[in-house]
């Protein structure tokens, strides 16, 4: 656990906080609880209370409750309207996110919400399983103002000596400093103290992502295709076209023309939804054998989606895995790691085959080749060998030529 002195708020931290800082927190302090105050005038009744200005400085405001009349005679009679107008005054003040407030409150009100509000609900499970799992036990309880670095790398090094790896730890610390980018956008916090944070001790090196070669798909397609059309168009469209396992469920006919697919939805559990990233929607190219396989399934289930169940609701790849393509691989003594793999491997062959990583990353739609390079493309062995080869000639070349040269 994380030791109570790097949680603590002592008067050294307050004395270490900017003069901008400071004046953020008073702009953003949150306001007594108010009863206000009615003031009469010949004409009529107005409400007094005070409000926080921009600078951070309280001021009075004064608005007008009623005009006097037969109904407005005395401050009896108006005092029902100073009632509404204070309670919703003091409603939107505790409402106001602070620094005061703590990560638990501002997490789990604000940011998760703004997270399903604007995310897949993919990367919003993912984002509340890493903040209940990792993050709340020792941090929930801090105001967001009092957030230190070296109170983030004490999370991260508890989470990497109890065997925590570098990956997760990297997803850890990356959530949490997108929280406070959100806050400092909001002008909650002056600065984000995560991205200096890092776990001090040495994780092990995480293991090789796996990735399928196409001789492995090849053999996976002709061992699935006779059992089930569904999982080889699943395991084909997970390699050939690069696809999540949330945009495969999310295809539907009217996305195929016979020459592209459309990428236009995801689904995750039974949530219908939009891609992952903006740039996930785009178009993919359709080449054989997937082709083949498309039309095949097009006799079946000629509209709704490209893989659906009885209910013709989009099918459940996990069932898939569990009921045909893992029994049916492990009795070929095929390797099966699930249907992220292929997408590696194509991304490893197209980089490969076109010598340009901008291809690998077009298919993939990433934003940059830094995603695709670094978790999806791998070098392939082969070309590597025909690579030296060929440097090997050049030297050969060289060497002989300079031999001439000398003599």
């Amino acid at each position: 656990m994380i030791t109570e002195g790097l949680l603590h708020n002592g008067p050294l931290y307050v004395m270490l906080l900017g003069m901008d800082t400071l004046a953020l927190l008073k702009r953003n302090r949150i306001p007594r609880k108010q009863k206000g105050e009615i003031i009469e005038t010949r004409s009529a009744f107005f409400g007094r209370y005070y409000h926080t200005a921009e600078d951070g400085t309280r001021k009075q405001k004064a608005v007008k409750l009623a005009e006097k009349s037969d109904l407005y005679r005395s401050r009896v009679d108006v005092q029902p309207l100073m009632d509404n107008l204070m309670r919703t005054i003091n409603e939107e003040a505790a409402s106001a996110v602070t620094p005061q407030h703590t990560l638990e409150d501002f997490i789990e009100n604000h940011y998760l919400p703004w997270v399903d509000a604007n995310k897949s609900a993919a990367t919003a499970n993912g984002y509340k399983r890493l903040w209940h799992c990792y993050l709340k036990p020792q941090l929930g309880a801090v105001r967001i103002s009092d957030l230190q670095t070296v109170q983030v790398s004490a999370v991260l090094t508890h989470h990497a000596k109890n065997g925590i790896g570098s990956r997760t730890l990297s997803h850890i610390k990356w959530f949490l400093s997108g929280v406070y980018v959100y806050a400092v956008s909001s002008g909650i916090v002056p600065k984000n103290p995560v991205p200096d944070s890092k776990w001090l001790v040495k994780v092990a090196r995480p293991e090789q992502q796996a990735e399928y070669t196409l001789d492995n798909v090849v053999a996976m397609l002709r061992i699935l295709e006779p059992l089930s059309l569904q999982s080889a168009v699943a395991v084909a469209l997970a390699y050939f076209a690069a696809l999540r396992p949330a945009e495969i469920r999310g295809l539907r006919w009217e996305d195929y023309d016979g020459a592209e697919l459309q990428i236009k939805r995801g689904v995750w559990r039974s949530v219908v939804g939009e891609t992952k990233t903006e740039g996930s929607a785009a178009s993919v190219p359709v080449i054989q054998p997937l082709k083949s396989l498309l039309e095949k399934l097009r006799t079946q289930s000629p509209d709704g989606y490209i893989l659906q169940n009885g209910a013709k609701n989009p099918m459940s790849l996990d069932s898939l895995n569990v009921r045909i393509i893992a029994p049916a691989m492990k009795k070929a003594g095929v390797e099966w790691r699930g249907y992220y793999p292929g997408r590696r491997g194509i991304s490893s062959r197209v980089t490969d085959t076109s010598k340009n990583a901008l291809n690998s990353t077009g298919l993939l739609r990433h934003s940059t080749p830094i995603t695709a390079l670094k978790h999806y493309t791998r070098a392939q062995k082969d070309s590597i060998a025909a690579a030296m080869k060929t440097i090997e000639d050049q030297a050969a070349k060289i060497i002989e030529k300079q031999k001439q040269t000398v003599q």
